[in-house]
C-alpha cells in the first residue's frame, strides 16, 4: 500500500477521489427548506443570475407604435452585481496533525488512515454545505444575505421591499391571528401576488394552534380552548388563505467553535431559521422561491486540477490539499462559490412575532 497515497506523500489523498467527494450536493433528508431551494451549478454566476431574474421576473407590457416610428425602449432587472460573486466559502484542517493523532489512537495500515483522511474531506464539504443552507434561511427570514465574517463586510440584497419585511403578527391566545393573516394576504394580492405557502418554527405554530380565535374558527365556540391538531389548522390556512404549504424548520447548526480549559471543543449552536420570524411567500409552479447557485472556487483556475484522466468534472465543492515545508504540514480544503437567488423579490412577506 506504498502508493496509496498521491506523490508518495502520508496523508495526500488522489485527485479523482476528491472529484467524487465534491461532485454533487446531498440532499439532506430532514432539511425543509431543500423544498423551497434547489442547486445548480454554473460557470458564470452573474449572467445565470440575470438569466433567472428575467425569467421570472413580472412581465412588462410592450406597447403599440405607428409604422416607421422609433421602437420603446425597455430596461433589463437590475440585480446585485456588485456582491454576488463574493460569497466564498471554505474551511481546512491541519491533516498531518490529524493523521498523527489516529497514529497515536491506534489506526494502522495505509487503507484505514486513508479512509479517515477521506472522511476528513467529506466533512469539511458538509460544513461548506451547511453555510449554504444558512444563507438559505437567512434569505428567507429576511429578504438578504449578510456576510460578515473573516473582515468581510457585505450585504446582497434582493430587492425585497422593506415594507414586505416589517409586517408584525401577535400570536397571542386572544388575538385575532386570523385578520392578521387576512391584512398580510390582502396586500399581497393588491400588488398581483398569490401567497400559496409559509415557513416558521413549531413554536409559532404551537402558539396558534392554541390560538382562541383559531380555534373558534375552526370547531366553534364549543372548541375555545380546546389545542388545535395540526392538520386542523393545515386545512384552515389553506381553506381560508390559500396557504397550501406549511414548512416548519427548527434545525440548527454549530456557528462557531472554541476549545475549552480542557481542550473540548465548544460549539456555539444557532438556528437556521430564527424563532420570531413567519415568512409567507408566493412559489413557482414547481413549489420553489428560487436556487443556489454555485460557482467555481479559485481553485477551478489551476487547470491541473481539472486535468483528471480526462476528467471534465467541475464539482460543487473543491477539496484540495498542499503541504509547507516549515513547519512540515499537510492541509485539507474544502471551497465553494455559492449564492442564493429569489426569482421574485415580491414573493416574500415577512413578519416578526411580537414578543417571542
Amino acid at each position: 500500500m506504498a502508493d496509496r497515497w498521491e506523490d508518495g506523500i502520508f496523508g495526500r489523498v488522489s485527485k479523482e477521489d476528491w472529484l467524487d467527494v465534491g461532485s454533487h450536493v446531498p440532499t439532506r433528508q430532514n432539511d425543509p427548506i431543500d423544498g423551497l431551494f434547489g442547486d445548480v451549478k454554473t460557470d458564470n454566476l452573474v449572467a445565470k443570475w440575470e438569466s433567472i431574474a428575467a425569467e421570472y421576473s413580472i412581465p412588462v407590457m410592450a406597447q403599440f407604435h405607428g409604422f416607421d416610428t422609433e421602437a420603446q425602449k425597455t430596461l433589463r432587472v437590475p440585480i446585485d452585481t456588485h456582491n454576488i460573486e463574493k460569497g466564498l466559502i471554505k474551511v481546512k484542517i491541519n491533516q498531518s496533525e490529524r493523521l498523527r493523532a489516529l497514529t497515536r489512537a491506534g489506526v494502522q495500515g495505509d487503507q484505514a488512515l486513508y479512509d479517515y483522511v477521506l472522511q476528513d474531506g467529506i466533512r469539511l464539504a458538509d460544513q461548506v454545505i451547511t453555510r449554504t443552507k444558512v444563507a438559505k434561511n437567512e434569505l428567507l427570514a429576511t429578504g438578504k444575505v449578510t456576510i460578515k465574517e473573516n473582515n468581510l463586510d457585505l450585504t446582497v440584497d434582493y430587492g425585497v421591499p422593506a415594507e414586505q419585511t416589517a409586517f408584525s403578527l401577535d400570536l397571542t391566545q386572544d388575538a385575532d391571528v386570523a385578520s392578521q393573516i387576512q391584512a398580510i394576504i390582502d396586500y399581497a394580492t393588491d400588488k398581483g401576488i398569490t401567497i400559496n405557502g409559509m415557513v416558521t418554527s413549531k413554536k409559532n405554530l404551537t402558539k396558534m394552534r392554541n390560538n382562541k380565535y383559531l380555534q373558534t374558527a375552526i370547531n366553534g365556540n364549543i372548541g375555545a380552548g380546546a389545542q388545535l391538531r395540526t392538520s386542523q389548522l393545515e386545512d384552515y390556512l389553506s381553506d381560508e388563505f390559500g396557504i397550501d404549504t406549511v414548512v416548519t424548520n427548527d434545525l440548527t447548526y454549530g456557528a462557531s467553535s472554541i476549545l475549552d480549559a480542557t481542550g473540548r471543543p465548544v460549539v456555539d449552536q444557532k438556528k437556521y431559521f430564527p424563532i420570531n420570524k413567519v415568512t409567507f411567500f408566493a412559489s413557482n409552479p414547481g413549489g420553489k422561491l428560487g436556487t443556489g447557485l454555485w460557482g467555481d472556487a479559485p481553485e477551478a483556475d489551476v487547470k491541473s486540477f481539472m486535468n483528471v484522466s480526462g476528467s471534465t468534472v467541475s464539482p460543487y465543492v473543491y477539496i484540495t490539499q498542499w503541504a509547507e515545508n516549515d513547519p512540515a504540514v499537510l492541509w485539507t480544503k474544502a471551497s465553494s462559490l455559492f449564492m442564493p437567488v429569489l426569482y421574485n423579490p415580491n414573493s416574500l412577506f415577512i413578519a416578526t412575532v411580537q414578543g417571542a
